[in-house]
């Protein structure tokens, strides 16, 4: 596909029907126009079974929101995953959560670690970005890659390549960079961009 071809390492698909009209035919979609493609299925998921239609589905991995889990449930979710041969992707939106990851999972519990800028309570997003900043910068995120390992991967959504830093959107990507995230989750800005896909996808990887 064109994105395959622009550099994108895996597809996320947003399949919550109550919040964001997603559905877990996007999956299956998905999974038919890029059959070689890893797809990160990304659901408020709270109860073992919709992992394994995930899974059915076409879904390689499952993007785990620690907000909405108790520590119990967090390490419980990611071996019902691993058994039926998903990995796990898991996201936090802020320090504390962070900690938990830390405090609850052990270092092959997970295969990235997505830090958001969207807020649980009201799902909105925090604009100015400095939510993911400020959890890249924190001696939780330090804490994180001691346990973790350096090498897995750091990734931030919400609103990448829309938010701006010194009035620009590639120095809010910069400033992601410098303080250590691996990449991005993206979608929004390529819906609402001004620029073709490709632009977008080129912001990221730092060129103009």
């Amino acid at each position: 596909s064109d994105f395959e071809s622009a550099g994108v390492e895996a597809f996320s698909v947003n399949c919550d029907a109550v919040l964001f009209g997603g559905s877990q035919e996007d999956i299956t979609v998905a999974r038919e126009a890029c059959p070689d493609a890893p797809i990160l299925a990304s659901d408020l998921i709270l109860y073992p079974y919709q992992l394994y239609k995930l899974s059915l589905a076409g879904a390689d991995a499952v993007n785990l929101v620690a907000g909405a889990l108790s520590s119990k449930d967090l390490v419980y979710l990611t071996k019902i995953a691993k058994s039926i041969g998903m990995q796990c992707v898991v996201s936090v939106t802020s320090q504390v959560q962070l900690q938990k990851v830390v405090d609850t999972l052990n270092a092959e519990s997970i295969v990235a670690l997505v830090l958001s800028n969207r807020n649980l309570e009201d799902f909105a997003f925090d604009d100015s970005g400095e939510q993911a900043l400020g959890m890249l910068s924190s001696q939780a995120i330090t804490r994180f890659r001691e346990k973790f390992g350096s090498d897995l991967p750091v990734l931030v959504e919400g609103r990448v390549g829309l938010i701006e830093k010194d009035h620009d959107v590639c120095g809010y990507i910069q400033a992601l960079k410098e303080n250590g995230a691996s990449g991005a989750i993206i979608g929004e800005a390529l819906a609402v961009s001004s620029n073709d896909f490709k632009e977008v996808l080129s912001l990221l990887s730092g060129k103009k």
